[in-house]
């Protein structure tokens, strides 16, 4: 039998015993009875005074009737004041325990009461009639034992998916949901609810029947509805469930600090009410926010879409199944302490994190920072000062930087002896964060609540409004009017609830005044009235005048009509207060540091509404990869945000702190972000990274983390940058958990302090090296003037392209191949054996796998069919002319998969090339030599191909793979040296330095070598080496073969650059030697313009004037900032 069954059988045994008792006794007997019979425990009695108690919890009966229905009844008092207060004093003395733990509990028969002692006081509830709920309530408090703390481990016992009653409520819902969204329902506001909040929150990557399977497991509730919104649906269930009960957790804390009238409730929701007045104070204390405003906090909750559970309880269904589970789920927030708040870690994030299975939250790119790398983080912004510092978090999540930011405050407020009125306005003022899910609004709203709700508690009377705003990191309303006519237009919402906003540019920034605008506004759609209604009542507030109505009657009166209709939908005038908040952020104010973790999604994945929305702001900063073959626009939006803030809400001289995805410093689709100017003369420079990609900070995430500093400044960045790399200490897991503090995080890691410089031009990748490293080999840090990498062919669809032959004949002139369904992501049936043609037919070089140092070692003997020539309309044409009939057959019987393939269809078929046609050919694919290496290598290395033997072909040249670069050459001896000089300890050390891993491509866009000299015997016997370990088929023979070719190299390298270095130094001296002559005129130029075309100004060498004028200009800034005021 489930809790819930024999709670129930145990209540109407006592409600049918209650009319048969005489006097306390009988009472007590019966209580006693049935408690012990559904807990399965002993009570003990305090035979002196006739007291109960189990554990922590202790209960005080009184005859039946005795409190008569009053908490001022001379019975009821001695229950509490004589009885409880004195009985848990002497147990906590006894017990060690505070008298705050104990929960004590008051019972006449008709009512029951909860009391808590705080301070050497007993404060009471309400007198809850006897009822399944009050009943309920007492043997929750007999199980849990203590008064409850919020952490994250209480809340997802009594509200996560193992809860009982939690699940029967997410069910009940979930029905509900499912109902709504069948066609014929009439609950229209709930699937326009859901459908905006999914276009919007809700988009579900594509998930594996494992991973379905796996969610299907985590979660204790069904979905019943249309199988192909199952996840997206129950994700809706699970965020809308989640905000109810952190707004009622909310709407407890501030009870609990004496800041409502409303007392206690939870106790009053769940006991207290009728179903009809339980949905009605849902509606009115918490989703539209009167509890919070009576309490003075105003705007407290503003969104509306996850208010829907008021929807489903009025129907039918919902009296029947979702009131009583929320009644029983709001039974156990009761128990809670919320008048003492002691948290260490962000309990509402691992709440969420708890309630929402990985799998799905991975799905949705959804990863928290864990406390202490937000400790780590924050503690890198380094304000001059926590007190008078304005702090942002523009993607707040839950708050997890904001708690940080309002406890390094508070500390300092404390150490400053402010009083708690003056540290309150600080906060308020001072911390802000922006966030546009509204749900991650709320949260971090809940969030800072409990952060400051002490505070508010000693400053009564002062109304307050938390800075956490439903906001647009990168698109915000723009300060500037859009058109002549002073028009600001903002757009929000998705195409099921889209709002275009106009107001005039004059009331737009000036908040106070669009607050009274809006407010009027939104009282008027919810009377159903039309806008010269509401443009009367604006002039009659005073918040327009006369001549402003009529101006501004187009902007205000179309913005008015669109709520309106909204309205008239079913959805409440709720959306001028979300609009509000998106202009309350365009007039926020400079911060001095901006904090937080950004999303790290990609362009593509975040919803086409959207990208189209804030795709002009985007472009306004120039960062988007200016070619298509390194992802185009697919820049990870942490870059956007980054800029987007650091430009609107950073002010000069202030901060960024973010963590961020490493490979922005690295990616070549990021050549934009590492430009780190947000306008001309503006720049956001880089401070520091703290490189944590060796560790696994997120503990369901492998991604390359790093903590990244940025300077709002005039100045162009200045490097190297310091730079520190993360790697696991001796014996220590890479994974790091999330519940260390920062010092124990720090003991298990090494930190090395290194340094990042450009490997070229501004937007080049960054080389990470060791200190003075670069300087040392900097000389490789050119463009190559002598070889070009090229990257291998790209087919996508390799199973039909890449086959091994199986068989020849000779008589047809065809050959047998295969087809290799298990060697690409696409199905393209069972693996069939096929004739054809061998003129297409080329060696494979697949992947790394296929080589090593020195050495080629293709193990699956695979065949590349290649049948155009290079990727001109003439090629494709040639291509067309000669298809070999039984090949052209065979690609034939794919032609639906070749259409298919996103380089054929994007790049290709534009041109008239033929379905079959492939990518990234040219003539350097039939190159006779060439030296590979691969995009994803472990360790940076290269060899030699050459050329391989096709059936009834003969020899023909090795085609790379598309995930293989290569230098295309016709000397063999070229070949082997080059590849000599990349398997050397400075070559891989420099390409791995400025290379993300996994994406080592044409690395002679930022290396040159020497050129091969046949004449010079060093390059001759390098060559001759590494020849020779190309043809040593022992590996420990090869191995030390491959040792002597780095040697070789590195010694070659090293001779090469000291030549470089000795000409540089050599040349300034010149310089030096040329301008000794003509001192005073040298001097004199330094403090003039010297601008124009020609290399010299008078005797003196251009480029020596500018060099000198820049190192006396630094050194200029170098002292000012270090006299500072006195300079």
């Amino acid at each position: 039998m489930s809790k819930a069954g024999g709670a129930q059988k145990s209540f109407k045994r006592i409600e049918k015993a209650r009319p048969g008792w005489a006097n306390e006794a009988e009472l007590r007997k019966t209580w006693v009875s049935e408690l012990e019979s559904v807990l399965g425990v002993s009570f003990d009695m305090e035979r002196a005074k006739n007291d109960l108690s189990y554990n922590n919890v202790i209960i005080e009966f009184k005859a039946p009737g005795f409190f008569k229905g009053k908490t001022t009844s001379a019975k009821f008092i001695e229950a509490t004041q004589e009885r409880l207060l004195p009985y848990i004093t002497k147990a906590s003395a006894k017990s060690g325990l505070s008298v705050e733990d104990y929960i004590g509990i008051a019972i006449d028969g008709d009512h029951v009461c909860f009391a808590q002692v705080v301070g050497a006081e007993i404060k009471h509830g309400h007198l809850l009639p006897f009822s399944p709920e009050a009943f309920g309530m007492v043997l929750d408090a007999c199980r849990n034992n203590f008064r409850r703390a919020v952490t994250a481990e209480n809340l997802l016992t009594d509200f996560g998916h193992t809860s009982e009653a939690a699940a029967e409520v997410m069910q009940a819902l979930s029905d509900a949901l499912a109902s709504a969204l069948k066609p014929k329902s009439s609950s229209k506001k709930i699937k326009m609810l859901f459908e905006e909040w999914r276009a919007l929150y809700g988009q579900v990557a594509d998930l594996s029947s494992d991973q379905l399977e796996s969610i299907d497991r985590a979660l204790r509730f069904d979905w019943k509805g249309a199988s192909d919104l199952s996840m997206p649906a129950r994700l809706f269930v699970i965020h809308s469930y989640n905000s109810l009960v952190i707004k009622l957790l909310a709407a407890e804390i501030v009870a609990a600090h004496g800041l409502s009238t409303f007392k206690a409730p939870a106790e009053s929701f769940c006991a207290l009410m009728t179903d009809e007045d339980l949905v009605a104070a849902l509606d009115r204390e918490i989703e539209r926010g009167a509890l919070f405003s009576g309490a003075g906090i105003n705007g407290f909750v503003e969104e509306a879409i996850f208010s829907w559970h008021l929807d489903a309880a009025k129907t039918a269904q919902g009296k029947k199944a979702l009131i009583p589970a929320l009644r029983a789920l709001i039974g156990k927030l009761s128990l809670y302490r919320t008048d003492r708040l002691t948290r260490q870690r962000d309990a509402l994030r691992d709440f969420y994190q708890g309630l929402v299975p990985e799998t799905l939250r991975k799905s949705l790119g959804e990863f928290y920072t864990p406390d202490w790398l937000v400790d780590f983080t924050v503690s890198k912004a380094q304000p001059k000062s926590w007190l008078g510092a304005r702090l942002l978090d523009p993607t707040c999540g839950s708050g997890s930087f904001l708690v940080e930011a309002l406890r390094r405050k508070r500390a300092a407020a404390d150490k400053a002896g402010w009083d708690a009125r003056k540290t309150l306005e600080a906060l308020r003022s001072e911390v802000w964060g922006f966030d546009l899910n509204p749900l991650a609004v709320q949260t971090a709203r809940v969030n800072f609540l409990m952060e400051i709700a002490d505070l508010l508690a000693a400053s009564k009377g002062e109304p307050i409004e938390l800075p956490v705003l439903l906001a647009d990191a990168i698109y915000s309303p723009a300060q500037d009017p859009t058109g002549a006519d002073g028009i600001v237009e903002y757009k929000i919402g998705s195409q099921v609830a889209s709002l275009t906003i106009t107001l005039p540019s004059k009331l737009a920034f000036e908040r106070d005044r669009l607050d009274a605008v809006f407010e009027t506004m939104g009282a008027h759609v919810e009377d159903d009235q039309e806008y010269p209604v509401a443009a009367k009542a604006l002039i009659r507030s005073k918040a327009v005048t006369a001549t402003e109505a009529a101006e501004w009657e187009k902007p205000l009166s179309a913005t008015y009509n669109q709520v309106l209709a909204l309205h008239r939908k079913n959805w409440n005038g709720i959306w001028f207060r979300i609009v509000r908040n998106f202009f309350w952020s365009a007039t926020a104010g400079k911060f001095d540091v901006i904090v937080g973790n950004p999303p790290w999604v990609r362009w593509s994945r975040l919803p086409e509404a959207y990208r189209e929305r804030v795709k002009p702001t985007c472009e306004q900063y120039d960062i988007f990869s200016k070619t298509g073959h390194h992802g185009g626009n697919e820049l990870d939006i942490s870059a956007m945000i980054t800029y987007t803030t650091g430009d609107k809400w950073l002010r000069a001289g202030g901060r960024v702190a973010f963590v961020i995805t490493q490979t922005l410093f690295q990616n070549p689709s990021s050549a934009g972000f590492r430009n780190f100017r947000v306008h001309e003369g503006i720049h956001l420079a880089p401070v520091s990274v703290d490189d944590l990609k060796a560790l696994k900070p997120f503990p369901d995430a492998a991604n390359k983390t790093a903590v990244a500093i940025f300077h709002k400044t005039t100045d162009a960045p200045a490097y190297p940058v310091p730079y520190t790399v993360w790697e696991a200490a001796q014996d220590q897991a890479r994974a790091i958990k999330p519940e260390l503090s920062l010092p124990e995080v720090l003991s298990k890691v090494i930190r090395k302090d290194w340094e990042a410089n450009p490997v070229g031009a501004e937007g080049s990748p960054w080389a990470v090296l060791p200190k003075g490293r670069f300087d040392e080999i900097r000389q490789l840090a050119h463009p190559s003037d002598w070889v070009e990498g090229r990257k291998g062919i790209t087919v996508d669809l390799n199973g039909v392209y890449f086959v091994p032959v199986l068989d020849q004949n000779p008589d047809s002139s065809l050959v047998q191949i295969e087809t290799q369904p298990s060697s690409g992501k696409k199905d393209i049936g069972p693996a069939k054996k096929v004739w054809i043609e061998p003129d297409w037919l080329y060696p494979l070089i697949k992947g790394a796998s296929d080589f090593g140092p020195c050495y080629l070692k293709p193990d699956l003997n695979l065949c590349a069919l290649v049948p155009n020539k290079g990727i001109k309309k003439s090629d494709f044409a040639a291509a067309s002319a000669a298809e070999p009939p039984a090949t052209k057959k065979y690609f034939n019987s794919f032609k639906k998969h070749l259409e298919a393939r996103s380089t054929w269809k994007s790049r290709m078929s534009p041109m008239g090339a033929p379905n079959y046609a492939i990518y990234n050919v040219g003539d350097f694919t039939f190159k006779p030599w060439k030296v590979i290496w691969a995009e994803m290598p472990g360790r940076f290395c290269a060899a030699v191909a050459g050329s391989k033997s096709v059936p009834l072909v003969g020899p023909r040249p090795y085609v790379p793979d598309h995930k293989i670069f290569f230098v295309a050459l016709d000397d063999e001896t070229e070949a082997h040296y080059l590849c000599g000089l990349l398997n050397s300890a400075t070559v891989a050390q420099y390409v791995e330095a400025h290379n993300v891993a996994i994406q080592v491509g044409d690395i002679f866009k930022h290396m040159r070598l020497p050129r091969y000299e046949a004449q010079t015997s060093a390059h001759k016997d390098l060559a001759d080496l590494t020849k020779k370990a190309h043809q040593e088929s022992d590996e420990t023979t090869r191995a030390g073969l491959v040792q002597l070719v780095r040697d070789a190299a590195d010694k070659l390298l090293e001779d090469w650059i000291d030549g470089l270095m000795t000409q540089e130094r050599q040349a300034a001296e010149e310089e030096v030697a040329a301008v000794l002559p003509h001192q005073a005129e040298f001097l004199s130029l330094l403090d003039k313009d010297i601008s124009g075309e020609s290399e010299r100004v008078g005797p003196i060498p251009r480029k020596l004037i500018n060099r000198i004028k820049k190192l006396v200009g630094d050194v200029k800034v170098d002292l000012d900032a270090d006299l500072g005021d006195e300079a």
